[in-house]
């Protein structure tokens, strides 16, 4: 984050914290009368769900807001009422009924505008406690990005040969040596997203000592280290594993095992945790300052406030997480939550309650109904970045499990279909051109029936690998079933997609596949159709599926263009 940046962030939270410090001054004033009414036993059960309130939003924010001593207060006296709520809730019909209170709740209130002041003072004094989060600024675990391999050694030969097979797999890497870590370092830090760096054994120790010495300790995820090396050992592997390797293969190598480990861990390391987060909070200053946050961190957020629009604020966000507070005025979290699983597509949606509850019975409770987790206010802004991050990628691999295929990770048949009809309806509003490409690997029965059911599953992984380091993040891969693939090419005329399809069979023909002491190679064909010239999505489909027919006839190996017939032709 540049320093512009982060002197604006802290600007507009400190603005939020004036903005509190006023809301609970004026808040002591209300709960300074409802005092005075306990010291004259004038309390009706309406005064004592309104204190009640403001006491639960106070000890909810103020620590977050840099008065923790305010929130811990209000926190206390909040605990002494709420079995009185609770009970009159049950017993009186009322509002005007009168409660008894003792005077020594009336004391402890009083004391609550000394800590506001307090509080006021002190913050006058200091910057608000929010450390800028720079947003990981890496692709989204589908396509659109090559993966990026550094190799780094003392002697570049044994490396240089792998680093070229690597590449033909679709990955973008090159070789840099250990005797000069400075230019390495300059090297990573131009890079965008997950690198994954690549040694020998022998060097595994030098490679991480690099790490250790050059990178701040929050990349290292980032530059997950992968050694190959001769040994299959039990103490070569724990050698590895206790020097800190994140992944190991030995020789012979398994080169489309490497390739795949390879790309998971630069999906794992480098997809964005970003995610778009529903906040319902009556607290508007609360709830804003967390949208702020988690913004910074690179996140979408929204705030609902009322939450009688929480229904329609989720149909229009689609969130991937609701972060909710159990009280809400006048109304129950736990109710909302309820609400939300009525509806069956929000039944796999993660409801976290933010609120300053502390009894476990109590949290039990309210997570039985509905919810999945709670977090007890006030939450530290590195803390709630961290649950909600990994709240969301959780949420997503749930959601991939749904949608993805298994054995290739790519959009599912269904799926896929419709995103070809997304894509005609974009054709139609920009005016722009796209291609539908259907894919088949070629005499793939015979890899099967030769080589095996496991090597054939390796064939169809390792298509799907080059796919996604080909194409663009614009772009759309789904398996369409067997060992046939859809592709989706956005803003791609015909003779473009023929072209990058090509470039893209001729690579995986020369990929070698091994099984034991053979090798084989495996060809592919395409046909490809313009999305733009049909009405429907289904018949562009069935164009490419002609074309890719048309190829087969004509030898396989190859991409075919489909060329309209006289009745599609436009008038």
């Amino acid at each position: 984050m540049t320093t512009a940046a982060n002197d604006q962030l802290q600007k507009r939270l400190k603005l939020l914290q004036d903005r509190f410090v006023e809301r609970a001054q004026g808040d002591v004033e209300i709960l300074g009368n409802f005092a005075r009414q306990i010291e004259q036993q004038q309390v009706s059960r309406a005064d004592l769900v309104e204190c009640y309130q403001l006491l639960h939003r106070m000890a909810g924010s103020a620590g977050t807001f840099g008065l923790p001593e305010l929130g811990a207060a209000a926190r206390t006296i909040e605990n002494q009422l709420k079995p009185i709520v609770e009970t009159t809730a049950r017993r009186e019909k009322s509002q005007a009924v009168g409660v008894a209170l003792s005077v020594d709740v009336a004391t402890a209130i009083h004391k609550l505008a000394v800590l506001v002041q307090k509080g006021t003072d002190q913050s006058k004094a200091q910057l608000v406690d929010a450390k800028p989060h720079q947003p990981i600024d890496a692709y989204e675990g589908a396509h659109g990005m090559q993966v990026q391999v550094m190799a780094l050694a003392h002697d570049a030969g044994y490396l240089s040969g792998l680093m070229a097979d690597l590449q033909g797999y679709g990955f973008a890497g090159d070789l840099v040596s250990l005797s000069d870590p400075h230019a390495a370092v300059a090297d990573l830090k131009q890079r965008v997203g997950a690198t994954i760096l690549l040694c020998q054994d022998s060097d595994l120790r030098d490679v991480l000592s690099f790490r250790e010495a050059h990178l701040e300790k929050n990349d290292h995820r980032r530059f997950p280290v992968v050694g190959i090396g001769r040994q299959n050992t039990f103490e070569s592997l724990y050698q590895v594993a206790e020097q800190g390797a994140t992944a190991y293969f030995s020789e012979p190598l398994d080169m489309p095992a490497l390739a795949e480990r390879i790309e998971s861990l630069a999906l794992e390391r480098g997809a964005r945790p970003q995610g778009r987060v529903l906040i319902v909070d009556d607290d508007k200053e609360l709830g804003e300052r967390y949208c702020l946050v988690l913004s910074n961190a690179g996140m979408k957020t929204k705030l609902v406030s009322d939450p009688t629009k929480m229904m329609s604020a989720l149909s229009a966000f689609e969130p991937d997480i609701v972060l909710m507070d159990v009280q809400l005025r006048a109304h129950s979290g736990v109710t909302l939550a309820r609400m939300i699983r009525y509806e069956p597509r929000w039944l796999g949606l993660p409801i976290v309650y933010l609120s300053s509850e502390d009894n476990p019975e109590t949290q039990l409770d309210a997570l039985a109904k509905g919810a999945d987790e709670f977090l007890v206010k006030p939450v530290t802004d590195e803390y709630l970045i961290r649950s909600v991050r990994i709240r969301c990628y959780r949420a997503r691999q749930l959601s991939d499990l749904m949608n993805r295929d298994s054995l290739t990770g790519l959009l599912k048949h269904s799926l896929i279909k419709q995103e070809v009809e997304r894509e005609l309806a974009r054709c139609r509003r920009a005016g722009h051109l796209s291609c539908v490409v259907m894919l088949d690997l070629d005499h793939f029965k015979r890899v099967n029936d030769t080589w095996g059911h496991g090597q054939g599953d390796i064939v169809i992984r390792t298509l799907a690998h080059l796919l996604r380091n080909r194409l663009r993040e614009s772009d759309t891969i789904g398996r369409y079933g067997g060992e046939e693939f859809l592709v989706v090419l956005s803003d791609c005329s015909a003779e473009q997609a023929a072209e990058l399809i090509d470039d893209i069979r001729i690579r995986f023909s020369e990929l070698v596949f091994t099984s034991g002491d053979d090798s084989f190679h495996v060809t592919m064909s395409a046909g490809v159709a313009a999305i733009n010239d049909y009405p429907l999505a289904s018949e562009a489909i069935e164009a490419a599926d002609q074309a890719l027919y048309e190829r087969k006839q004509a030898g396989r190996n190859g991409v075919t263009v489909y060329k309209r017939q006289d009745g599609y032709q436009d008038d």
